[in-house]
């Protein structure tokens, strides 16, 4: 009885590593060659990235979640745009990426809530730059008519905005 209970064993086993070979000469050619990984967090490469997926339309980006999305314009009032990069944290770059997207004034940006607020950061794939820099706290201040201390500068030109 234990010759046949280890003939089992042994033809279970051979089964096993003959099924292993097979299965893996079978699935080698199956799945493509990854050459390297590359891991750079650089902002350069972000930032392309960023130009690439502000061509398409935000609604149909995957991660974006469409409920949050803060009010747009279709234009700017006839009063002409604000300028956006008075708000600390909004360059050049990044202020024709709100234009793009709808956002033309202060007080746009005022109305949003923290949910818009990840939203706009999601879609700029800048994560943390609207709340860090706290651009609803400014934008009310300039929404209503004063400044605060970075638009001064700015407007003096003691700060220079790319």
């Amino acid at each position: 009885m234990l010759d046949i209970a280890s003939q089992i064993v042994i033809n279970l086993v051979i089964a096993g590593i003959i099924g292993f070979i097979l299965g893996y000469l079978l699935g080698r050619n199956s799945y493509p060659k990854i050459e390297s990984i590359e891991n750079d967090n650089r902002v350069d490469d972000l930032r392309e990235e960023r130009i690439v997926k502000s061509t398409l339309n935000p609604i149909f980006k995957k991660n974006s979640i469409l409920d949050y999305k803060p009010l747009i314009l279709t234009s700017p009032k006839p009063s002409g745009k604000d300028p956006l990069i008075k708000i600390k944290g909004i360059n050049s770059k990044i202020e024709c990426d709100l234009n793009n997207l709808g956002i033309y004034h202060f007080e746009q940006i005022s109305k949003w809530s923290n949910k818009n607020t990840e939203w706009i950061e999601e879609f700029l794939l800048l994560p943390g730059i609207a709340k860090n820099n706290q651009w609803v706290d400014q934008a009310k201040i300039l929404a209503s008519g004063k400044d605060t201390p970075y638009s001064l500068q700015v407007e003096n030109g003691e700060i220079e905005v790319d």
